[in-house]
Formats: C-alpha cells, sequence, structure tokens
C-alpha cells in the first residue's frame, strides 16, 4: 500500500533513522587527502568486491539483448575468459583499458573483465568521431582499446598513431582486422579455462576515468576511485530504502517478477554505468538493453520482457508516452517512470500518469565529477515538491557562493561548491583544470547556480557559463525555457544570449512547435510576459522547421542551436 501523507518531519526521522548509529545506512567519517568525508559504513570497499558478490546471482537473468540472454553465470563466465586474456596480454593494475562501444553486452563484459583485473577503465563517449575518440585514448594513455566495428571504422586512418592494442567486436561489415587487432570472439577464446588474478586495489587506487561531454574544446577525464563507487551506488540504495520505508514497497504487477530497467541511457555516462551496470548487478536485477532508442521496439519490449521501469531524458519518455500505439501494448508492468535530466515539456507529468497510472517518479542533481551523486528525491518526496532537484545527499556537503567566492546564506542563489567522497580527485593530468575547479582542495566547483530552500530542497536555476548578461542583469535561461514549457505548442525550446552594442547581450529563443500544433509569436510573447519578467522575454523568437539538434544524452544541444542561428538556419 503506498502511504498518501507524508511530511517533512516524517522524511527527517526516516532518514535519522536509516544513516544513524546501528542502520544499515549508518554514516561514519573516513580522512582522505587530509580531509575528513561522510561514508555509508557498510558499502563495499571497492568495485571489485560489488562485482564477486554478484555471482551469487546465478542462473538469473542479467542482460537481454537483441535476442540473446546473459544469466548471471554465463556473464562471468564470459568475464573470466575476457578477464584471463586481458592479463595474458599484459594487462596489469593501473593500466587503462578503454571501452568505445554501444551499449551491449560485450560492453558490460569488457568493463567487468578490465575491472577484475585492476585496471583502470576508460569508457569512451561512443557517439564520437574520429578525432575525439583519437584523444580520449591519447589523452589517458590507454594501452588496449576494446571496441566495436563501427568506431573500430572510424579509427582505422589513424591506428597506427595511437600505439595501441585493439580489440573489435565485429559486424556484418568488413572491418579489415590487422597488426594489433584481433576479434572480440578469438580473444576472449583466448582465456577460456585461464586462471587469472583477481586484483585486490586499495579502496583510494583508481577505477575509472570517465570524459566529459564539454561542448566547448576538449572533454577532461574526470578520474574516480573504488570508493566512490562504491559509495555512489550504495547512496541510490539508501534513496530507495528511504522512499520505501516512508511509503511502503511499490508490487510489481502486470505479469513483472524481478525489477527489470529498460536501459536507455549510455554505459559510458556516470547515470548509465552507475544505474544500469552497478547498481542492477549488485542487486540482481535484469536490464533490458537496446541497439539504439526505437519507440516501437521499446514497447515490444516493455510488453515481452515485462520492465519495470523507464528512466530518460524527458524527450524519449515523452516519445514513448505519446506514440498513438501505446495503448495496443501491455504496458501495466512500468512501475517506475521519470524523465529527468532537461527541462520538462509541458503536460508530461500528466501524460506519465494517464499512460501508466500513479508510477514512482525521481528527479536530481549530480555530475560527471561527482560520479551523479548531489541531490535527489522519489516517490513520495518528489510528489512534495516536482519542480525541485531533491534533497542533499546523506554524504555530500553543498554550499552556494557569490562571484568572490564568499559563501551565502540558505536560500540565496550562488554557485554551487560541492565536497564529498564521491567528487573526483581531480582530472587526469590537468592541473591547471583542478586548481580552477578546486577551492582549498576540498571545495569543487559546479558551475551551477542554485540554492537550498528552508525545507533543504535543492534548486537549479541555470548554469554560470550559460549567463546572458543583458544592461547588467544576469538572466538564466533555463528559467526562460522552463516557462516556454508551460505552453502544450512548445515541443522543444533553447535560449540563450547574443551580443548586442547597447546592452551587452540580448535574448534569442529558438522553439520548435508540437507537431500537429501551430503557435502566434506573439501568443507566445504574451504567454511569457504574465510568467517572467518583462526584460526576460527574448528580443527575438525564431521557430525551428525540424526538431532542435541533441547530443549523446539526448538533451538539446544549445551551442549547435546557436551556431545554427548565427548561420542564419532559423
Amino acid at each position: 500500500m503506498i502511504a498518501t501523507t507524508v511530511t517533512m518531519d516524517d522524511v527527517l526521522a526516516k532518514r535519522a533513522e536509516l544513516i544513524g548509529p546501528g542502520g544499515f545506512f549508518e554514516l561514519e567519517e573516513k580522512d582522505v587527502d587530509g580531509h575528513p568525508y561522510k561514508i555509508y559504513k557498510h558499502a563495499p570497499a571497492t568495485s571489485i568486491e560489488i562485482l564477486q558478490n554478484a555471482r551469487g546471482h546465478g542462473d538469473a537473468e542479467w542482460i537481454v539483448y537483441e535476442g540473446r540472454r546473459y544469466t548471471y553465470n554465463r556473464f562471468f563466465c564470459e568475464v573470466d575468459a575476457c578477464a584471463a586474456a586481458l592479463q595474458r596480454s599484459g594487462i596489469v593494475a593501473g593500466d587503462r583499458v578503454a571501452i568505445a562501444m554501444r551499449n551491449n553486452p560485450e560492453w558490460a563484459i569488457a568493463f567487468a573483465a578490465a575491472t577484475l583485473s585492476g585496471a583502470t577503465v576508460v569508457p569512451v563517449n561512443s557517439w564520437g568521431k574520429t578525432e575525439e575518440l583519437a584523444y580520449a585514448l591519447k589523452d589517458s594513455g590507454s594501452r588496449m582499446l576494446i571496441c566495436d566495428a563501427p568506431r573500430w571504422r572510424l579509427l582505422d586512418s589513424v591506428r597506427n598513431d595511437l600505439d595501441i592494442d585493439i580489440v573489435v567486436v565485429p559486424d556484418d561489415r568488413d572491418h579489415r582486422a590487422g597488426e594489433r587487432v584481433v576479434e572480440w570472439e578469438a580473444y576472449v577464446d583466448e582465456g577460456r579455462g585461464l586462471d587469472f588474478h583477481v586484483a585486490e586495489p586499495d579502496p583510494l587506487d583508481l577505477c575509472l576515468i570517465l570524459y566529459t561531454s564539454g561542448s566547448t574544446g576538449y572533454p577532461k577525464g574526470v578520474a574516480h576511485r573504488h570508493i566512490a563507487v562504491c559509495q555512489s551506488v550504495f547512496n541510490m540504495m539508501y534513496l530507495g530504502m528511504l522512499v520505501i520505508s516512508l511509503e511502503g514497497a511499490r508490487e510489481f504487477k502486470g505479469g513483472a517478477t524481478v525489477e527489470t530497467p529498460l536501459l536507455t541511457v549510455p554505459l559510458f555516462h556516470a547515470t548509465g554505468l552507475l544505474s544500469g551496470l552497478h547498481l542492477p548487478i549488485m542487486t540482481g536485477q535484469k536490464v533490458v538493453m537496446m541497439y539504439k532508442w526505437d519507440t516501437m521496439k521499446a514497447l515490444q519490449l516493455i510488453q515481452a520482457e515485462k520492465v519495470t521501469s523507464l528512466s530518460s531524458v524527458p524527450a524519449i519518455v515523452q516519445d514513448l508516452l505519446a506514440n498513438p500505439a501505446f495503448d495496443d501494448f501491455e504496458t501495466g508492468s512500468l512501475i517506475r517512470v521519470t524523465g529527468a535530466g532537461a527541462a520538462t515539456p509541458a503536460g508530461m507529468p500528466e501524460l506519465i500518469k494517464e499512460k501508466c497510472g500513479n508510477p514512482s517518479r525521481s528527479a536530481g542533481y549530480g555530475m560527471t565529477e561527482t560520479l551523479a551523486v548531489g541531490s535527489t528525491m522519489s516517490g513520495c518526496i518528489y510528489d512534495m515538491k516536482p519542480d525541485a532537484s531533491g534533497l542533499i545527499s546523506p554524504i555530500m556537503d553543498m554550499r552556494m557562493v557569490d562571484a568572490s567566492g564568499v559563501t551565502l546564506r540558505s536560500g540565496q542563489p550562488g554557485e554551487i561548491e560541492l565536497s564529498g567522497i564521491t567528487c573526483t580527485p581531480g582530472y587526469w593530468q590537468k592541473p591547471d583544470a583542478n586548481a580552477a575547479t578546486f577551492v582549498d582542495q576540498r571545495w569543487m566547483k559546479s558551475g551551477d547556480i542554485g540554492y537550498i530552500d528552508d525545507d533543504g530542497f535543492l534548486h537549479i536555476t541555470g548554469r554560470i557559463k550559460e549567463i546572458v548578461i543583458r544592461g547588467g542583469e544576469n538572466i538564466y535561461p533555463g528559467e526562460i525555457e522552463s516557462a516556454a514549457f508551460g505552453m502544450d505548442e512548445v515541443h522543444e525550446c533553447v535560449v540563450f544570449g547574443e551580443p548586442d552594442d547597447a546592452m551587452g547581450e540580448e535574448l534569442v529563443m529558438v522553439i520548435f512547435i508540437t507537431p500537429g500544433h501551430s503557435l502566434q509569436e506573439q501568443d507566445l510573447r504574451n504567454f511569457l510576459g504574465e510568467r517572467i519578467a518583462g526584460y526576460k522575454v527574448p528580443r527575438t523568437i525564431r521557430v525551428a522547421k525540424t526538431p532542435l539538434p541533441r547530443n549523446a544524452s539526448e538533451k538539446l544541444h544549445k551551442l549547435k542551436v546557436k551556431e545554427a542561428y548565427l548561420a542564419g538556419a532559423y
């Protein structure tokens, strides 16, 4: 039975119980690099402990992908063979092993094998082109790359410059294997029947380098330790237990018998890696993967595999729920549906309720640099303040500062600075970036603007780099975008600044109108004028004839929209 009335006092009391002495999520203090940090006392110590414990799930299903099915036993049989092959190839603790593939079972096998062998895994953005892929490999100093055939074809022309061994998961096209290149099956077969040494790292050893998906310049490698991965996964479990303790457990329905998420987020992202691999493998879930997002295919999988949860960016959630064929499929197994990571289109909460009853929804704030830890909320806590970004994690400290670095009072918006055990110890071989990011070697600048309200909920209002300064007034585009999404006719919206001699900058809005609707510019201006200050209503509004460009996370790509506008495309 789901509780209908939960107060803030209830939340605080249950939180104190869970993280207090004797609680499963009990906190303790750990000194790292000369600073005290809060950690979950009972969390696993290393990523290897998470993987080794998962062997106990046995013949339970683990991964479903394009007609292939992996039990945990079958998965670890492949993992052990791959790990043995890696060590046979000379991979030792601390070596970097890169992975560049779409989501697939081989991605997960390679990740687990490299981790068990002691390597530092480098998940590479599989949406990158040749230059971006090559940069990540060179910058990380990776000794080996495990990739799919499309990524191999992109790198073939620069392979001789990389000085790297490559294992390729082939497709039905010729990938021209050559010197220092071997196909996946042949490589893994080399390790079958061989013993390998399971690494025994210190919790503070590096295990992961994630590359940021910056919109300008080359991305930076974000280094992470074993302890950070374990604490982040345990933090996800804490959130789940907090909500269950408040509202009761959500029972499976629609024929589902096990937690079964549909993975739509790339595994090379922190959120995808943690919620799509680490958390499910730790808790014995079944994960359904897709070659690429396809709404009809997703509906078929939800029906066939009894998918229980879908968490993605709003665009994907909306595509699924608004599909005319949605009601033709059995989707009653869905008990968790979340659209997060970008502004929420008008009517989405109502659409979720209409199509899925009353599923648990969630929201949060985190960064690649914090391994997705920051603030979170779901279920009854989300329902308290759906416009917020959640309550601050028990293992994260957060403060807001002004432009001069002075800490602001609670409720005042400023740049968010974070300090916690999951924060990166630094960017890979980027001392200048580290000096610009960290304050007193502990507090990490986020570049995001926000505030914490009287109940402890975090609210995000914008990004420093996106601020438009018009006539001396700081304007946050996110506020204007959110207001515009209040119109059903606005399907996509991006706001940015352009130079202006008189005001310094003026606001520009580019929208894509919801298919089947029409919208007059003046109606949009009137709508905005009733909800935001007059000086925040954009001087220029353009309507795109086609959907706006997106990045690898399916978020609207603001820089590309701005570049297209300046080039006269809108």
